[in-house]
């Protein structure tokens, strides 16, 4: 059974007041004992006592225990005291917490749609105001943190509806938001930007002047940045948003990777409901950041909004911050105040994505802090992230490992450029390089540049001082 508190108690039975008050105070404290005198305050709270509260209290019990299906064993006693015993959900209000958690975990990982199936659900569990049968010092703590909670659930659902493009619904929601508490800033800052994604922005800019009117007249504050960008946002003329496409060439000889790109190229067709963020790793030279390029330019035209290739390190190598990252993003969408704090950075860059169609290839990442602050909130995005590091700790994400090239496919990438290689040739260079393509064009670049070279020379150039995968001398000899 399903008992009700978000408003008046429902149990599925008639219970009479005091009782319903006896059984909430229970529901309120839920597999903890609770002694007679707290029931006691509670069931009478504006008189004395009667000197049969005790006697009360253990009928109302009795009631309840022979009125609730299934409920003889629920409610246990010891001296002075009861105790309500639950199952998980039983209680629409645990329902309430777990239904609000899962959504949040949803739009965290960009799955927008199972967002708004969890936080609908939650929402549609609220009645009034919860445990309306106990007085007002009895419940103020949990009334004020569920409240809180409904308030965030409403918030994320406007977030989820508008990513999966259910804008009407998510527009009058936030009004809704609005009106119930114009100071706040961040409904505000939603409604405008819904709008302006719904193709309605003349409404989205009258929306803007609406709250700063408001801000300036019952607290005498200018808009805060969120709303600030938001107002940016709508003041942008139609087709004139800057778009980003700045994928670096894509090598020419690719070889192999049909299962992997084949992989990708399905997650990218169909990221309009999720954010999929694969996390490729593998040995240094195995093509990591080749194989991201190449799926990059397949999937293009799935992300009209653009295709961005960030390079994490510095030219020396070094991790890059998160925050000078989000600087720069921010800056080259045009942005204009950015923030100083890095997670007020990480918000304006996902209010920047949401409702955009966005490809994002991440490369040579050193850790998950690193890149957390970088992913996109809502769905229609999708991010190829490329790392040296076998585990990046980060929710939902499809892990691929590349292994080096079979040795068909390093034959092949090596006959690429290296036409005039006979078979002995074709061999070593597969025997030598381990599959492992930076070694495989390495010695395809040594063997177009000797071509004074007999092939059995090139040979023992191969097997002279090999160690991991390229030869010193080749790598030498390349860089003349």
């Amino acid at each position: 059974m399903l008992f009700r508190v978000l408003g008046p108690l429902e149990t599925g039975v008639r219970v009479a007041r005091k009782p319903a008050a006896l059984l909430a105070t229970l529901l309120l404290n839920a597999g903890e004992w609770v002694d007679c005198n707290r029931l006691t305050e509670v069931i009478w709270p504006d008189q004395v006592p009667p000197r049969s509260a005790l006697s009360n209290i253990k009928s109302y019990v009795w009631q309840l225990r022979r009125d609730l299906p299934d409920s003889g064993p629920r409610i246990e006693a010891r001296a002075g005291a009861y105790r309500l015993c639950v199952a998980p959900g039983e209680v629409d209000a645990e329902c309430f917490r777990r239904h609000t958690a899962a959504g949040r975990s949803a739009m965290a990982r960009g799955d927008a749609a199972e967002a708004v199936r969890h936080l609908e659900t939650a929402a549609r569990l609220w009645r009034g105001r919860p445990f309306a049968e106990l007085p007002d010092d009895v419940v103020a703590p949990v009334v004020a943190e569920l409240e809180e909670l409904r308030w965030e659930v409403r918030e994320t659902l406007a977030d989820a509806l508008t990513a999966v493009r259910r804008h009407r619904e998510a527009i009058a929601l936030l009004r809704e938001l609005t009106a119930a508490d114009p100071l706040r800033e961040g409904p505000w800052a939603r409604l405008v930007l819904t709008l302006v994604r719904a193709g309605r922005r003349s409404e989205a800019l009258a929306t803007y002047e609406d709250a700063r009117r408001v801000l300036a007249d019952e607290l005498g504050v200018d808009p805060g940045p969120a709303l600030v960008e938001a107002h940016r946002q709508a003041l942008v003329e139609p087709g004139t948003r800057r778009v980003r496409c700045d994928l670096p060439r894509a090598v020419p000889d690719f070889t192999g990777r049909s299962r992997e790109v084949a992989r990708l190229t399905e997650l990218g067709r169909s990221a309009t409901t999720t954010v999929p963020v694969v996390v490729i790793d593998g040995t240094p030279g195995v093509g990591k950041t080749a194989l991201a390029v190449h799926v990059a330019h397949r999937i293009a035209g799935e992300f009209p909004d653009g295709q961005l290739f960030v390079d994490l390190r510095s030219p020396d190598g070094a991790p890059l911050d998160a925050g000078l990252l989000l600087a720069r993003l921010l800056r080259a969408a045009g942005v204009r105040d950015i923030p100083d704090d890095v997670v007020e950075r990480a918000a304006a860059w996902r209010a920047e994505l949401a409702g955009r169609r966005v490809l994002l290839v991440l490369d040579d990442a050193a850790s998950s802090d690193q890149v957390r602050p970088l992913l996109p909130g809502s769905a229609g995005c999708m991010v190829l992230i490329t790392t040296r590091t076998p585990v990046l700790h980060l929710d939902a994400i499809t892990p691929l490992t590349l292994a080096p090239l079979a040795a068909a496919q390093t034959a092949a990438l090596f006959r690429s450029g290296a036409e005039a290689s006979t078979d002995d040739v074709v061999q070593e260079v597969v025997r030598r390089t381990g599959g492992v393509p930076t070694a495989v064009r390495a010695a395809t670049a040594l063997f177009r540049t000797r071509p004074q070279w007999t092939h059995r020379q090139f040979a023992a150039c191969l097997m002279r001082d090999h160690a991991h995968h390229v030869t010193p001398a080749l790598r030498e000899l390349t860089a003349v």
